[in-house]
C-alpha cells in the first residue's frame, strides 16, 4: 500500500546480519574498508571502497579530475563527474537495492550507472525535481520514471529501498523512504507500479557509481551506504536491513 508508514524504534537484534538474508550481492558498508593510499604514485589520495561482502568488489578511482572525496566514513561527490568504478559488473534481473544517500542537489542524479551506456542506471533528482526519479535498464523503452509520493531532503540521509520483481504476470517496481530523527525511525512506500516498462526480464548492468556512461548526469551529494540483493527481500527483512543501515550512518 504507498500510504504504508511505519515508525520504528531504532533497535536491531545484535544477531542480526544483512548477509544473514539470501540473495546478497555486494555491500559497501559506511566507515568500512575505505582506502585513500596513492594507488598511482602522484602523490595525491586515490579512493578505493572495498564491499563487505564476500564478493570482494573494490570501487576505485586513480583519475585526479574525477576523484571523488571522503570524510566520516561517506563518499562525497562534487556533481562535476567524480565517480567510482566497480571491479566487476553487476548484473540484475529481479533485485532489492538500498541506497543511503544525501543529495546536495536535485538535477539528474546518477547513483548507479554503466560506463560507456546510457542505458542502464538508477537515478534520482530526475528533471530538478525532489520527488522524482528515472530508472533504466537495457533501453529506453525498459525504463521507468516515478514521481514519489514525498520528496528527498539535502541535509539528512535519505534511505532509499529499490525493490524489483515478478509479480506472476508482470513486473512491480516499488521504492520506499527511509529516515531517522533521534532514535525514531521512519519508513514510507513512496512509489508502486505494478505493471513497471522497468521489466525484470531485461538485464540492469551496472558497473559505476556517480555517473551515467561517462561524466553524464553525475552525482552531486554524499554516498553512505549501498546494498544489493539478486531477489525480492521480504517486507520483514527490509525493516531489519533499514534499521540496521541507518543506526550506523546516521
Amino acid at each position: 500500500m504507498l500510504a504504508h508508514n511505519l515508525t520504528l524504534k531504532s533497535r536491531v537484534s545484535s544477531a542480526f546480519a544483512l548477509s544473514d538474508v539470501s540473495g546478497l550481492v555486494t555491500w559497501f558498508k559506511f566507515n568500512t574498508n575505505i582506502s585513500t593510499s596513492d594507488q598511482d604514485s602522484d602523490g595525491d589520495a586515490d579512493i578505493t571502497w572495498t564491499s563487505s561482502h564476500t564478493d570482494g568488489r573494490t570501487a576505485t578511482q586513480s583519475t585526479d579530475a574525477e576523484e571523488p572525496t571522503t570524510s566520516s566514513g561517506y563518499i562525497d561527490f562534487d556533481g562535476g563527474g567524480d565517480n567510482l568504478d566497480l571491479s566487476s559488473a553487476i548484473t540484475l534481473g529481479e533485485f532489492t537495492i538500498f541506497l543511503a544517500l544525501d543529495l546536495d542537489d536535485f538535477a539528474n542524479e546518477t547513483i548507479l550507472g554503466k560506463s560507456g551506456s546510457a542505458d542502464h542506471f538508477i537515478r534520482f533528482g530526475y528533471q530538478t525535481l525532489t520527488d522524482k526519479f528515472r530508472f533504466r535498464r537495457t533501453n529506453n523503452t525498459h525504463q521507468q520514471d516515478g514521481i514519489m509520493s514525498e520528496s528527498m531532503t539535502s541535509g539528512t540521509v535519505n534511505l532509499m529501498t529499490i525493490r524489483c520483481f515478478d509479480n506472476g504476470s508482470n513486473t512491480t517496481l516499488q521504492v520506499r523512504r527511509a529516515t531517522k530523527s533521534g532514535s525514531t525511525i521512519t519508513t514510507n512506500q513512496v512509489f508502486e507500479n505494478t505493471s513497471s516498462s522497468f521489466v525484470h526480464t531485461q538485464d540492469l548492468i551496472l558497473d559505476t557509481i556517480g555517473v551515467q556512461s561517462t561524466n553524464s548526469a553525475p552525482m552531486d551529494g554524499k554516498l553512505y551506504e549501498w546494498v544489493v540483493y539478486n531477489q525480492k527481500v521480504s517486507d520483514a527483512n527490509i525493516t531489519l536491513i533499514e534499521k540496521d543501515i541507518l543506526n550506523r550512518v546516521s
